[in-house]
């Protein structure tokens, strides 16, 4: 759970921020990018999309590839010239950070099954390794280890399920990116709060079938009401604008020493218990080996800032 401590970024996260993105490119995902391709890097969309220019597909039309396993903040306006760069809270910085590592690099796209892809604009979904001092070396968790994207595990594309979300624990434990500086977006309301978030994710009986089984609860455990009225709670799924996923109503209080109840599906708020409106159940159930299926659940405040999170099973530090 989230130290409301202010503390600074770490020194390689504040020079990956000085760095450009360029220009969306506007692209049709390549059919010939299969389970293990090599291409180069010709543009760098934002902290988890790229373009890439796969060599021996006859064309130079790039594949937009959308990363397997993670989640970055969205970006709101694409452009070359970094003060005209908008976005989510820690948007930028995630793209900034891919750039410096994969900006017309050579790199390989690997996949459990070519015909992965992804629901949101369908893009392949891959891993992406970049070529650097003769081998292929793993870019995904980079962006983990640097506090710049949730972990977005999958039941289909596992390989790296563990040590993404390991990475992510890791990160969170030492207070690294987005995990240690809760105002880098500015200073949000109840800046002092002290609130955990904890997850209910495994519903009585079927989970389809017990949708509102599934809950999260958000507790004040310092001495002053705290108002979170416009924050915002995600699971790893684009969900909501922006991938914002659930947005509290006004008048979004919780006292001291008490919670308040986010049930996932549907149901008639009152002043404890919320509801998020969906249809299905959206945490995953741990698994071991091999897909070492986990989740999360996030909590940012209205400036983008996160505040609170509740990842499970422990991975790291246990």
């Amino acid at each position: 759970m989230a130290d409301p401590r202010r503390r600074r970024l770490t020194a390689a996260v504040l020079a990956a921020a000085a760095l450009l993105v360029p220009a969306v490119v506007t692209a049709t995902p390549s059919a010939e990018a299969a389970s293990a391709t090599t291409g180069k890097v010709v543009m760098v969309d934002d902290g988890d999309t790229i373009d890439v220019d796969i060599a021996g597909d006859g064309t130079r039309r790039p594949a937009r590839v959308r990363y397997i396993g993670i989640q970055t903040m969205e970006l709101h306006v694409y452009s070359k010239t970094p003060s005209k760069l908008r976005g989510e809270c820690w948007g930028v910085e995630a793209a900034k950070n891919l750039y410096r590592i994969l900006s017309k690099k050579r790199v390989k796209l690997t996949s459990q099954h070519a015909t992965s892809q992804s629901g949101q604009n369908i893009r392949p979904r891959r891993n992406v390794a970049v070529l650097s001092g003769g081998r292929y070396v793993p870019t995904g968790i980079m962006q983990l280890d640097a506090g710049l994207a949730l972990p977005d595990l999958s039941s289909d594309e596992f390989t790296t399920n563990l040590s993404y979300m390991t990475a992510a624990q890791r990160a969170a434990a030492n207070r690294v990116g987005m995990w240690g500086d809760p105002t880098h977006c500015g200073i949000g309301p109840a800046q002092d709060a002290q609130l955990a978030v904890h997850i209910n994710w495994d519903a009585a009986h079927n989970d389809a079938q017990n949708v509102n089984g599934e809950w999260i609860d958000i507790t004040n455990n310092g001495a002053a009401p705290v108002d979170i009225s416009g924050w915002w709670i995600r699971d790893a799924a684009y969900r909501g604008v922006k991938g914002r996923g659930y947005t509290f109503p006004a008048g979004s209080v919780i006292q001291p020493g008490t919670h308040l109840r986010l049930h996932v599906g549907k149901g008639t708020n009152d002043a404890n218990t919320q509801y998020w409106g969906l249809d299905i159940p959206i945490f995953a159930n741990v698994t071991g080996a091999p897909r070492w299926m986990a989740d999360g659940a996030w909590l940012f405040d209205p400036q983008g800032d996160l505040r609170s999170w509740h990842m499970y099973p422990c991975r790291y530090a246990c």
